[in-house]
């Protein structure tokens, strides 16, 4: 020891020192914790997407099918579609979980000439309600038929918007699918 009093002390400089390193050590575990909290609340709201609308809809699956029986033609250009009483089920993205389901339309209407390559066609629309939302894509089978690919946003389009859409389209091929449908799965 010295014989200095009061030597045996830490100076003033050398406490501030201690004390800064003590402040650093706190700030940083601080930082930590609070990047580790912004992480975890992006991965939440990430995998929740509050955006996306997951409330149960009624999906519209519009098609057209050629008029086979010209008795079936009504003067008033209602028709009656190839697969009216079939079942339309509606699974997830996978294929394997049924999520909803109905019965194919039995009326439709006779499609006028501005409809080109469908021109005579009968275009009928079923209702399928309480579709649950937020999927993305879904499979569909129309009457046991393969399973095609359809997007939400198609499901969810009016009446109207679909049966315009088979204004601008065209009769693929024999050996193609059908039409507005995208390649069987």
């Amino acid at each position: 020891m010295s014989d200095v009093p009061g030597s045996n002390l830490i100076s003033p400089a050398v406490s501030r020192a201690k004390g800064s390193e003590q402040l650093k050590k706190r700030r940083a575990a601080i930082g930590g914790v609070t990047a580790a909290v912004v992480v975890a609340a992006g991965v939440s709201l990430w995998a929740w997407e509050p955006w996306v609308d997951r409330s149960p809809f009624t999906a519209l699956v519009a098609g057209a099918s050629p008029v086979t029986d010209l008795g079936s033609k009504g003067e008033s250009g209602e028709c009656t579609p190839n697969l009216a009483g079939g079942a339309v089920v509606v699974y997830d993205a996978s294929g394997k979980s049924k999520l909803a389901s109905g019965v194919e339309s039995s009326t439709g209407e006779v499609l006028p000439s501005s409809y080109g390559d469908f021109a005579g066609w009968c275009f009928y629309v079923t209702r399928i309600e309480g579709l649950p939302g937020g999927e993305g894509t879904y499979k569909v089978q129309v009457g046991g038929g393969n399973l095609v690919t359809v997007e939400e946003e198609h499901l969810r389009q009016p009446v109207d918007q679909q049966r315009e859409g088979m204004r601008k389209m065209k009769l693929p091929p024999d050996d193609a699918p059908a039409p507005g449908l995208p390649a069987e799965q």
